[in-house]
């Protein structure tokens, strides 16, 4: 298991990887500003999507967010499941359905770990099955990355796995469960509440 360092500094490095191209995008397209009318409205469009990159993040890995609601999630994931090429959709689960700060952010991390399946793309679905959430992978290949699998049964990874290993802790600390879906069913992750 990752110390708080090495998870501190995975988490960082995830989160330029993952703000590094739009970044690049502004800066090009302001260094076009005096040739190309085009470039204002592109250093826009990387802006926003910077932001929103990093309203994802701040509520999934940020503490004090406080309860997000369905609708929410579904509004933060919006472009940014498997890179953009895959969207979430909620399956016997009400938008209105509001859940605890430590939950919400569990869920926020499985939709990104579900769609790390998904190189393609496809569609993420988190269903809830009684008091457990599940989320599934759907699309045209779907394949857990080399040592994600690994990483959610608890083996120390990277900038890659840094959303496993945050996942796994907070389930720990709050009394939940992580498991990966069950052989024969789509690729996927149940988040299981604490026994009662």
């Amino acid at each position: 298991m990752e110390t708080e360092a090495s998870l501190a500094q995975d988490l960082c490095a995830r989160l330029c990887h993952d703000l590094v191209g739009p970044l690049g995008t502004v800066a090009g397209a302001l260094d076009m500003l005096a040739d190309d009318p085009e470039a204002a409205e592109l250093a826009r469009d990387a802006a926003a999507e910077i932001r929103r990159r990093l309203k994802f993040w701040r509520a999934a890995c940020g503490g004090g967010t406080g309860p997000i609601a369905g609708s929410e999630i579904l509004a933060l994931s919006e472009g940014l499941v498997a890179g953009g090429r895959a969207r979430l959709e909620l399956v016997a689960l009400s938008p209105e359905e509001v859940f605890p700060p430590a939950v919400a952010q569990m869920v926020m991390l499985a939709i990104m770990l579900t769609g790390e399946a998904l190189p393609r793309g496809g569609v993420v679905r988190l269903e809830r099955s009684g008091a457990a959430l599940a989320l599934a992978a759907d699309g045209r290949i779907v394949a857990w990355p080399a040592g994600l699998a690994a990483a959610l049964d608890g083996a120390a990874g990277g900038p890659r796995e840094a959303m496993a290993t945050l996942l796994l802790r907070l389930a720990r600390e709050t009394g939940w469960t992580v498991a990966l879906a069950k052989p024969g069913q789509p690729a996927g992750l149940q988040l299981l509440p604490p026994q009662s």
